[in-house]
C-alpha cells in the first residue's frame, strides 16, 4: 500500500532525507494538489447533472430579472403618465399680471407673486398660491369645484371672483369676495363669504375673524394702484418693496403698533409715496440707490 502511495506521486521510497522545512512543505503542496485532482475526476461525471441544473436556475433567474425589470418600467412609466404637469407662474416685483388657466378662468398677479396649477384640470380645479396676491376671476364649472390653497387655508368656490393675500412674509392670509360666494377652511369651514365680506386668518394663532369691506378697494393694485386700509405698518412697507422693486430697511418693533391706510397710484414715483407716507405718520426716510432706510417714533 506504502509503495503503491510512492509511485502514485512519483516520490522515493524513503523521503526520510528532507531535512529542508521549504522543500518540506513544497513536497506537502504537491501532495494536496495530485490528491485534489484525482478527486475530481473520480467525481467529474456525477458533477454533470449539478452544473446542468445550476445552468438551468442561472437562466430561471436572468428571466426572472427581465420580467421584474420589464413590470417595474412599465410601472414608472404608467405613473408619470397619470401624474399631472404643473405650471408656475411668477410676477416679479412691480409687475402686475393677468393668467387665463386651463379652464378659461382669469387670475391675476401682485407684485411678488408666484402660483402653480396644473396644465390639465380633472375632477377638481386645484391652484396653489404659492406666494403673494391674485386676484381670481373663475368661469362656473359645478362639477369642478375651483380650490385655491394658500398658507394652510383653502379657499373653495363655484364660480365668482375673490382676492386672497398670502404674503410669507406677513401674519395674515385675507380673503375676500368680490362676486358670488366662497367657502375658506383650515381644518374645519371657517367661513362663507358673501360678497364685501372679508376674512383674516392669523397664521400663528389659526384663529379667523370676518369684517365687512369695500371689496373694490381692495381690487386697486390690479390696476395698478394700491389702497390699504387699516393696515399695520409691515403692510405698508411690503407693498412698497413690491412696487418700486426696492429693498425696504426699518426696525419693525419700533413700528410695531402702528397702523394707518394709504393710498397711491401707479403714476406716482417712489418719493412721491414715501412723502405720503410722512404726511400719515411721522417718519423720515433716506434713499440709496435701490434701499429705503426708515426711521422714526413708535405708535401708542
Amino acid at each position: 500500500m506504502k509503495e503503491e502511495f510512492y509511485k502514485l506521486f512519483n516520490i522515493p521510497e524513503h523521503p526520510l532525507t528532507i531535512t529542508d522545512e521549504q522543500e518540506r512543505e513544497e513536497i506537502k503542496n504537491e501532495i494536496y494538489q495530485r490528491l485534489r485532482q484525482s478527486i475530481d475526476r473520480q467525481q467529474s461525471p456525477k458533477r454533470k447533472p449539478i452544473a446542468r441544473i445550476w445552468r438551468l436556475r442561472y437562466q430561471a433567474a436572468a428571466i426572472l430579472i427581465g420580467v421584474c425589470t420589464l413590470f417595474i418600467g412599465y410601472s414608472y412609466y404608467r405613473s408619470t403618465q397619470n401624474t399631472p404637469k404643473y405650471i408656475t407662474v411668477k410676477a416679479g416685483k412691480g409687475e402686475v399680471l393677468e393668467i387665463s388657466l386651463p379652464d378659461q378662468s382669469k387670475v391675476t398677479l401682485n407684485s411678488a407673486t408666484s402660483i402653480r396649477y396644473p396644465a390639465k384640470f380633472t375632477s377638481t380645479r386645484d391652484i396653489y398660491l404659492e406666494e403673494g396676491e391674485a386676484y381670481f376671476d373663475v368661469t362656473h364649472d359645478k362639477s369642478k369645484p375651483f380650490i385655491v390653497h394658500s398658507g394652510g387655508i383653502s379657499t373653495r368656490v363655484l364660480g365668482t371672483a375673490f382676492n386672497i393675500k398670502a404674503y410669507k412674509s406677513l401674519p395674515n392670509i385675507t380673503v375676500t369676495v368680490t362676486r358670488g360666494r366662497v367657502q375658506v377652511a383650515e381644518k374645519n369651514t371657517l367661513n362663507i363669504l358673501k360678497p364685501d365680506e372679508q376674512l383674516t386668518f392669523n397664521k400663528d394663532a389659526h384663529k379667523a375673524f370676518t369684517k365687512k369691506v369695500k371689496s373694490a378697494n381692495n381690487m386697486a393694485w390690479t390696476h395698478g394702484d394700491f389702497n390699504l386700509d387699516g393696515v399695520y405698518f409691515n403692510e405698508i412697507m411690503l407693498a412698497i418693496a413690491n412696487r418700486f422693486g426696492v429693498k425696504v430697511i426699518y426696525d419693525p418693533k419700533v413700528f410695531i403698533n402702528c397702523e394707518n391706510s394709504i393710498r397711491f397710484t401707479k403714476k406716482q414715483s417712489l418719493t412721491d409715496v414715501l412723502q405720503v407716507l410722512k404726511t400719515i405718520q411721522p417718519v423720515h426716510y433716506t434713499l440709496k440707490k435701490d434701499a429705503v432706510l426708515i426711521t422714526g417714533k413708535p405708535c401708542d
